[in-house]
């Protein structure tokens, strides 16, 4: 998946009848594997929503950005969940 210059990244991954607990790992690997794919030559951060793949329910959002290293970094917001 490329993930450069998108305004609007969702990423579909869990069920709704899987635990908050194990939706919370899957996004933190998934938001892991994500950081290595992103591309922040025309803006300086990056939301992406996490959604749940069977009937649409918000997850969490994370936000990407370099810090002052030059690494990406995130942080994964679960406070507006739907679930």
């Amino acid at each position: 998946m490329s993930a450069s210059n998108q305004q609007n990244l969702a990423i579909h991954c869990g069920t709704t009848t899987d635990s908050f607990e194990k939706l919370k790992s899957i996004c933190e690997k998934q938001a892991n594997e994500l950081k290595t794919k992103m591309d922040f030559s025309a803006q300086s951060e990056i939301v992406v929503s996490f959604w749940t793949e069977d009937f649409p329910e918000l997850i969490c959002t994370g936000t990407f950005r370099k810090n002052s290293l030059g690494e990406i970094v995130y942080e994964l917001d679960f406070s507006e969940s739907t679930l």
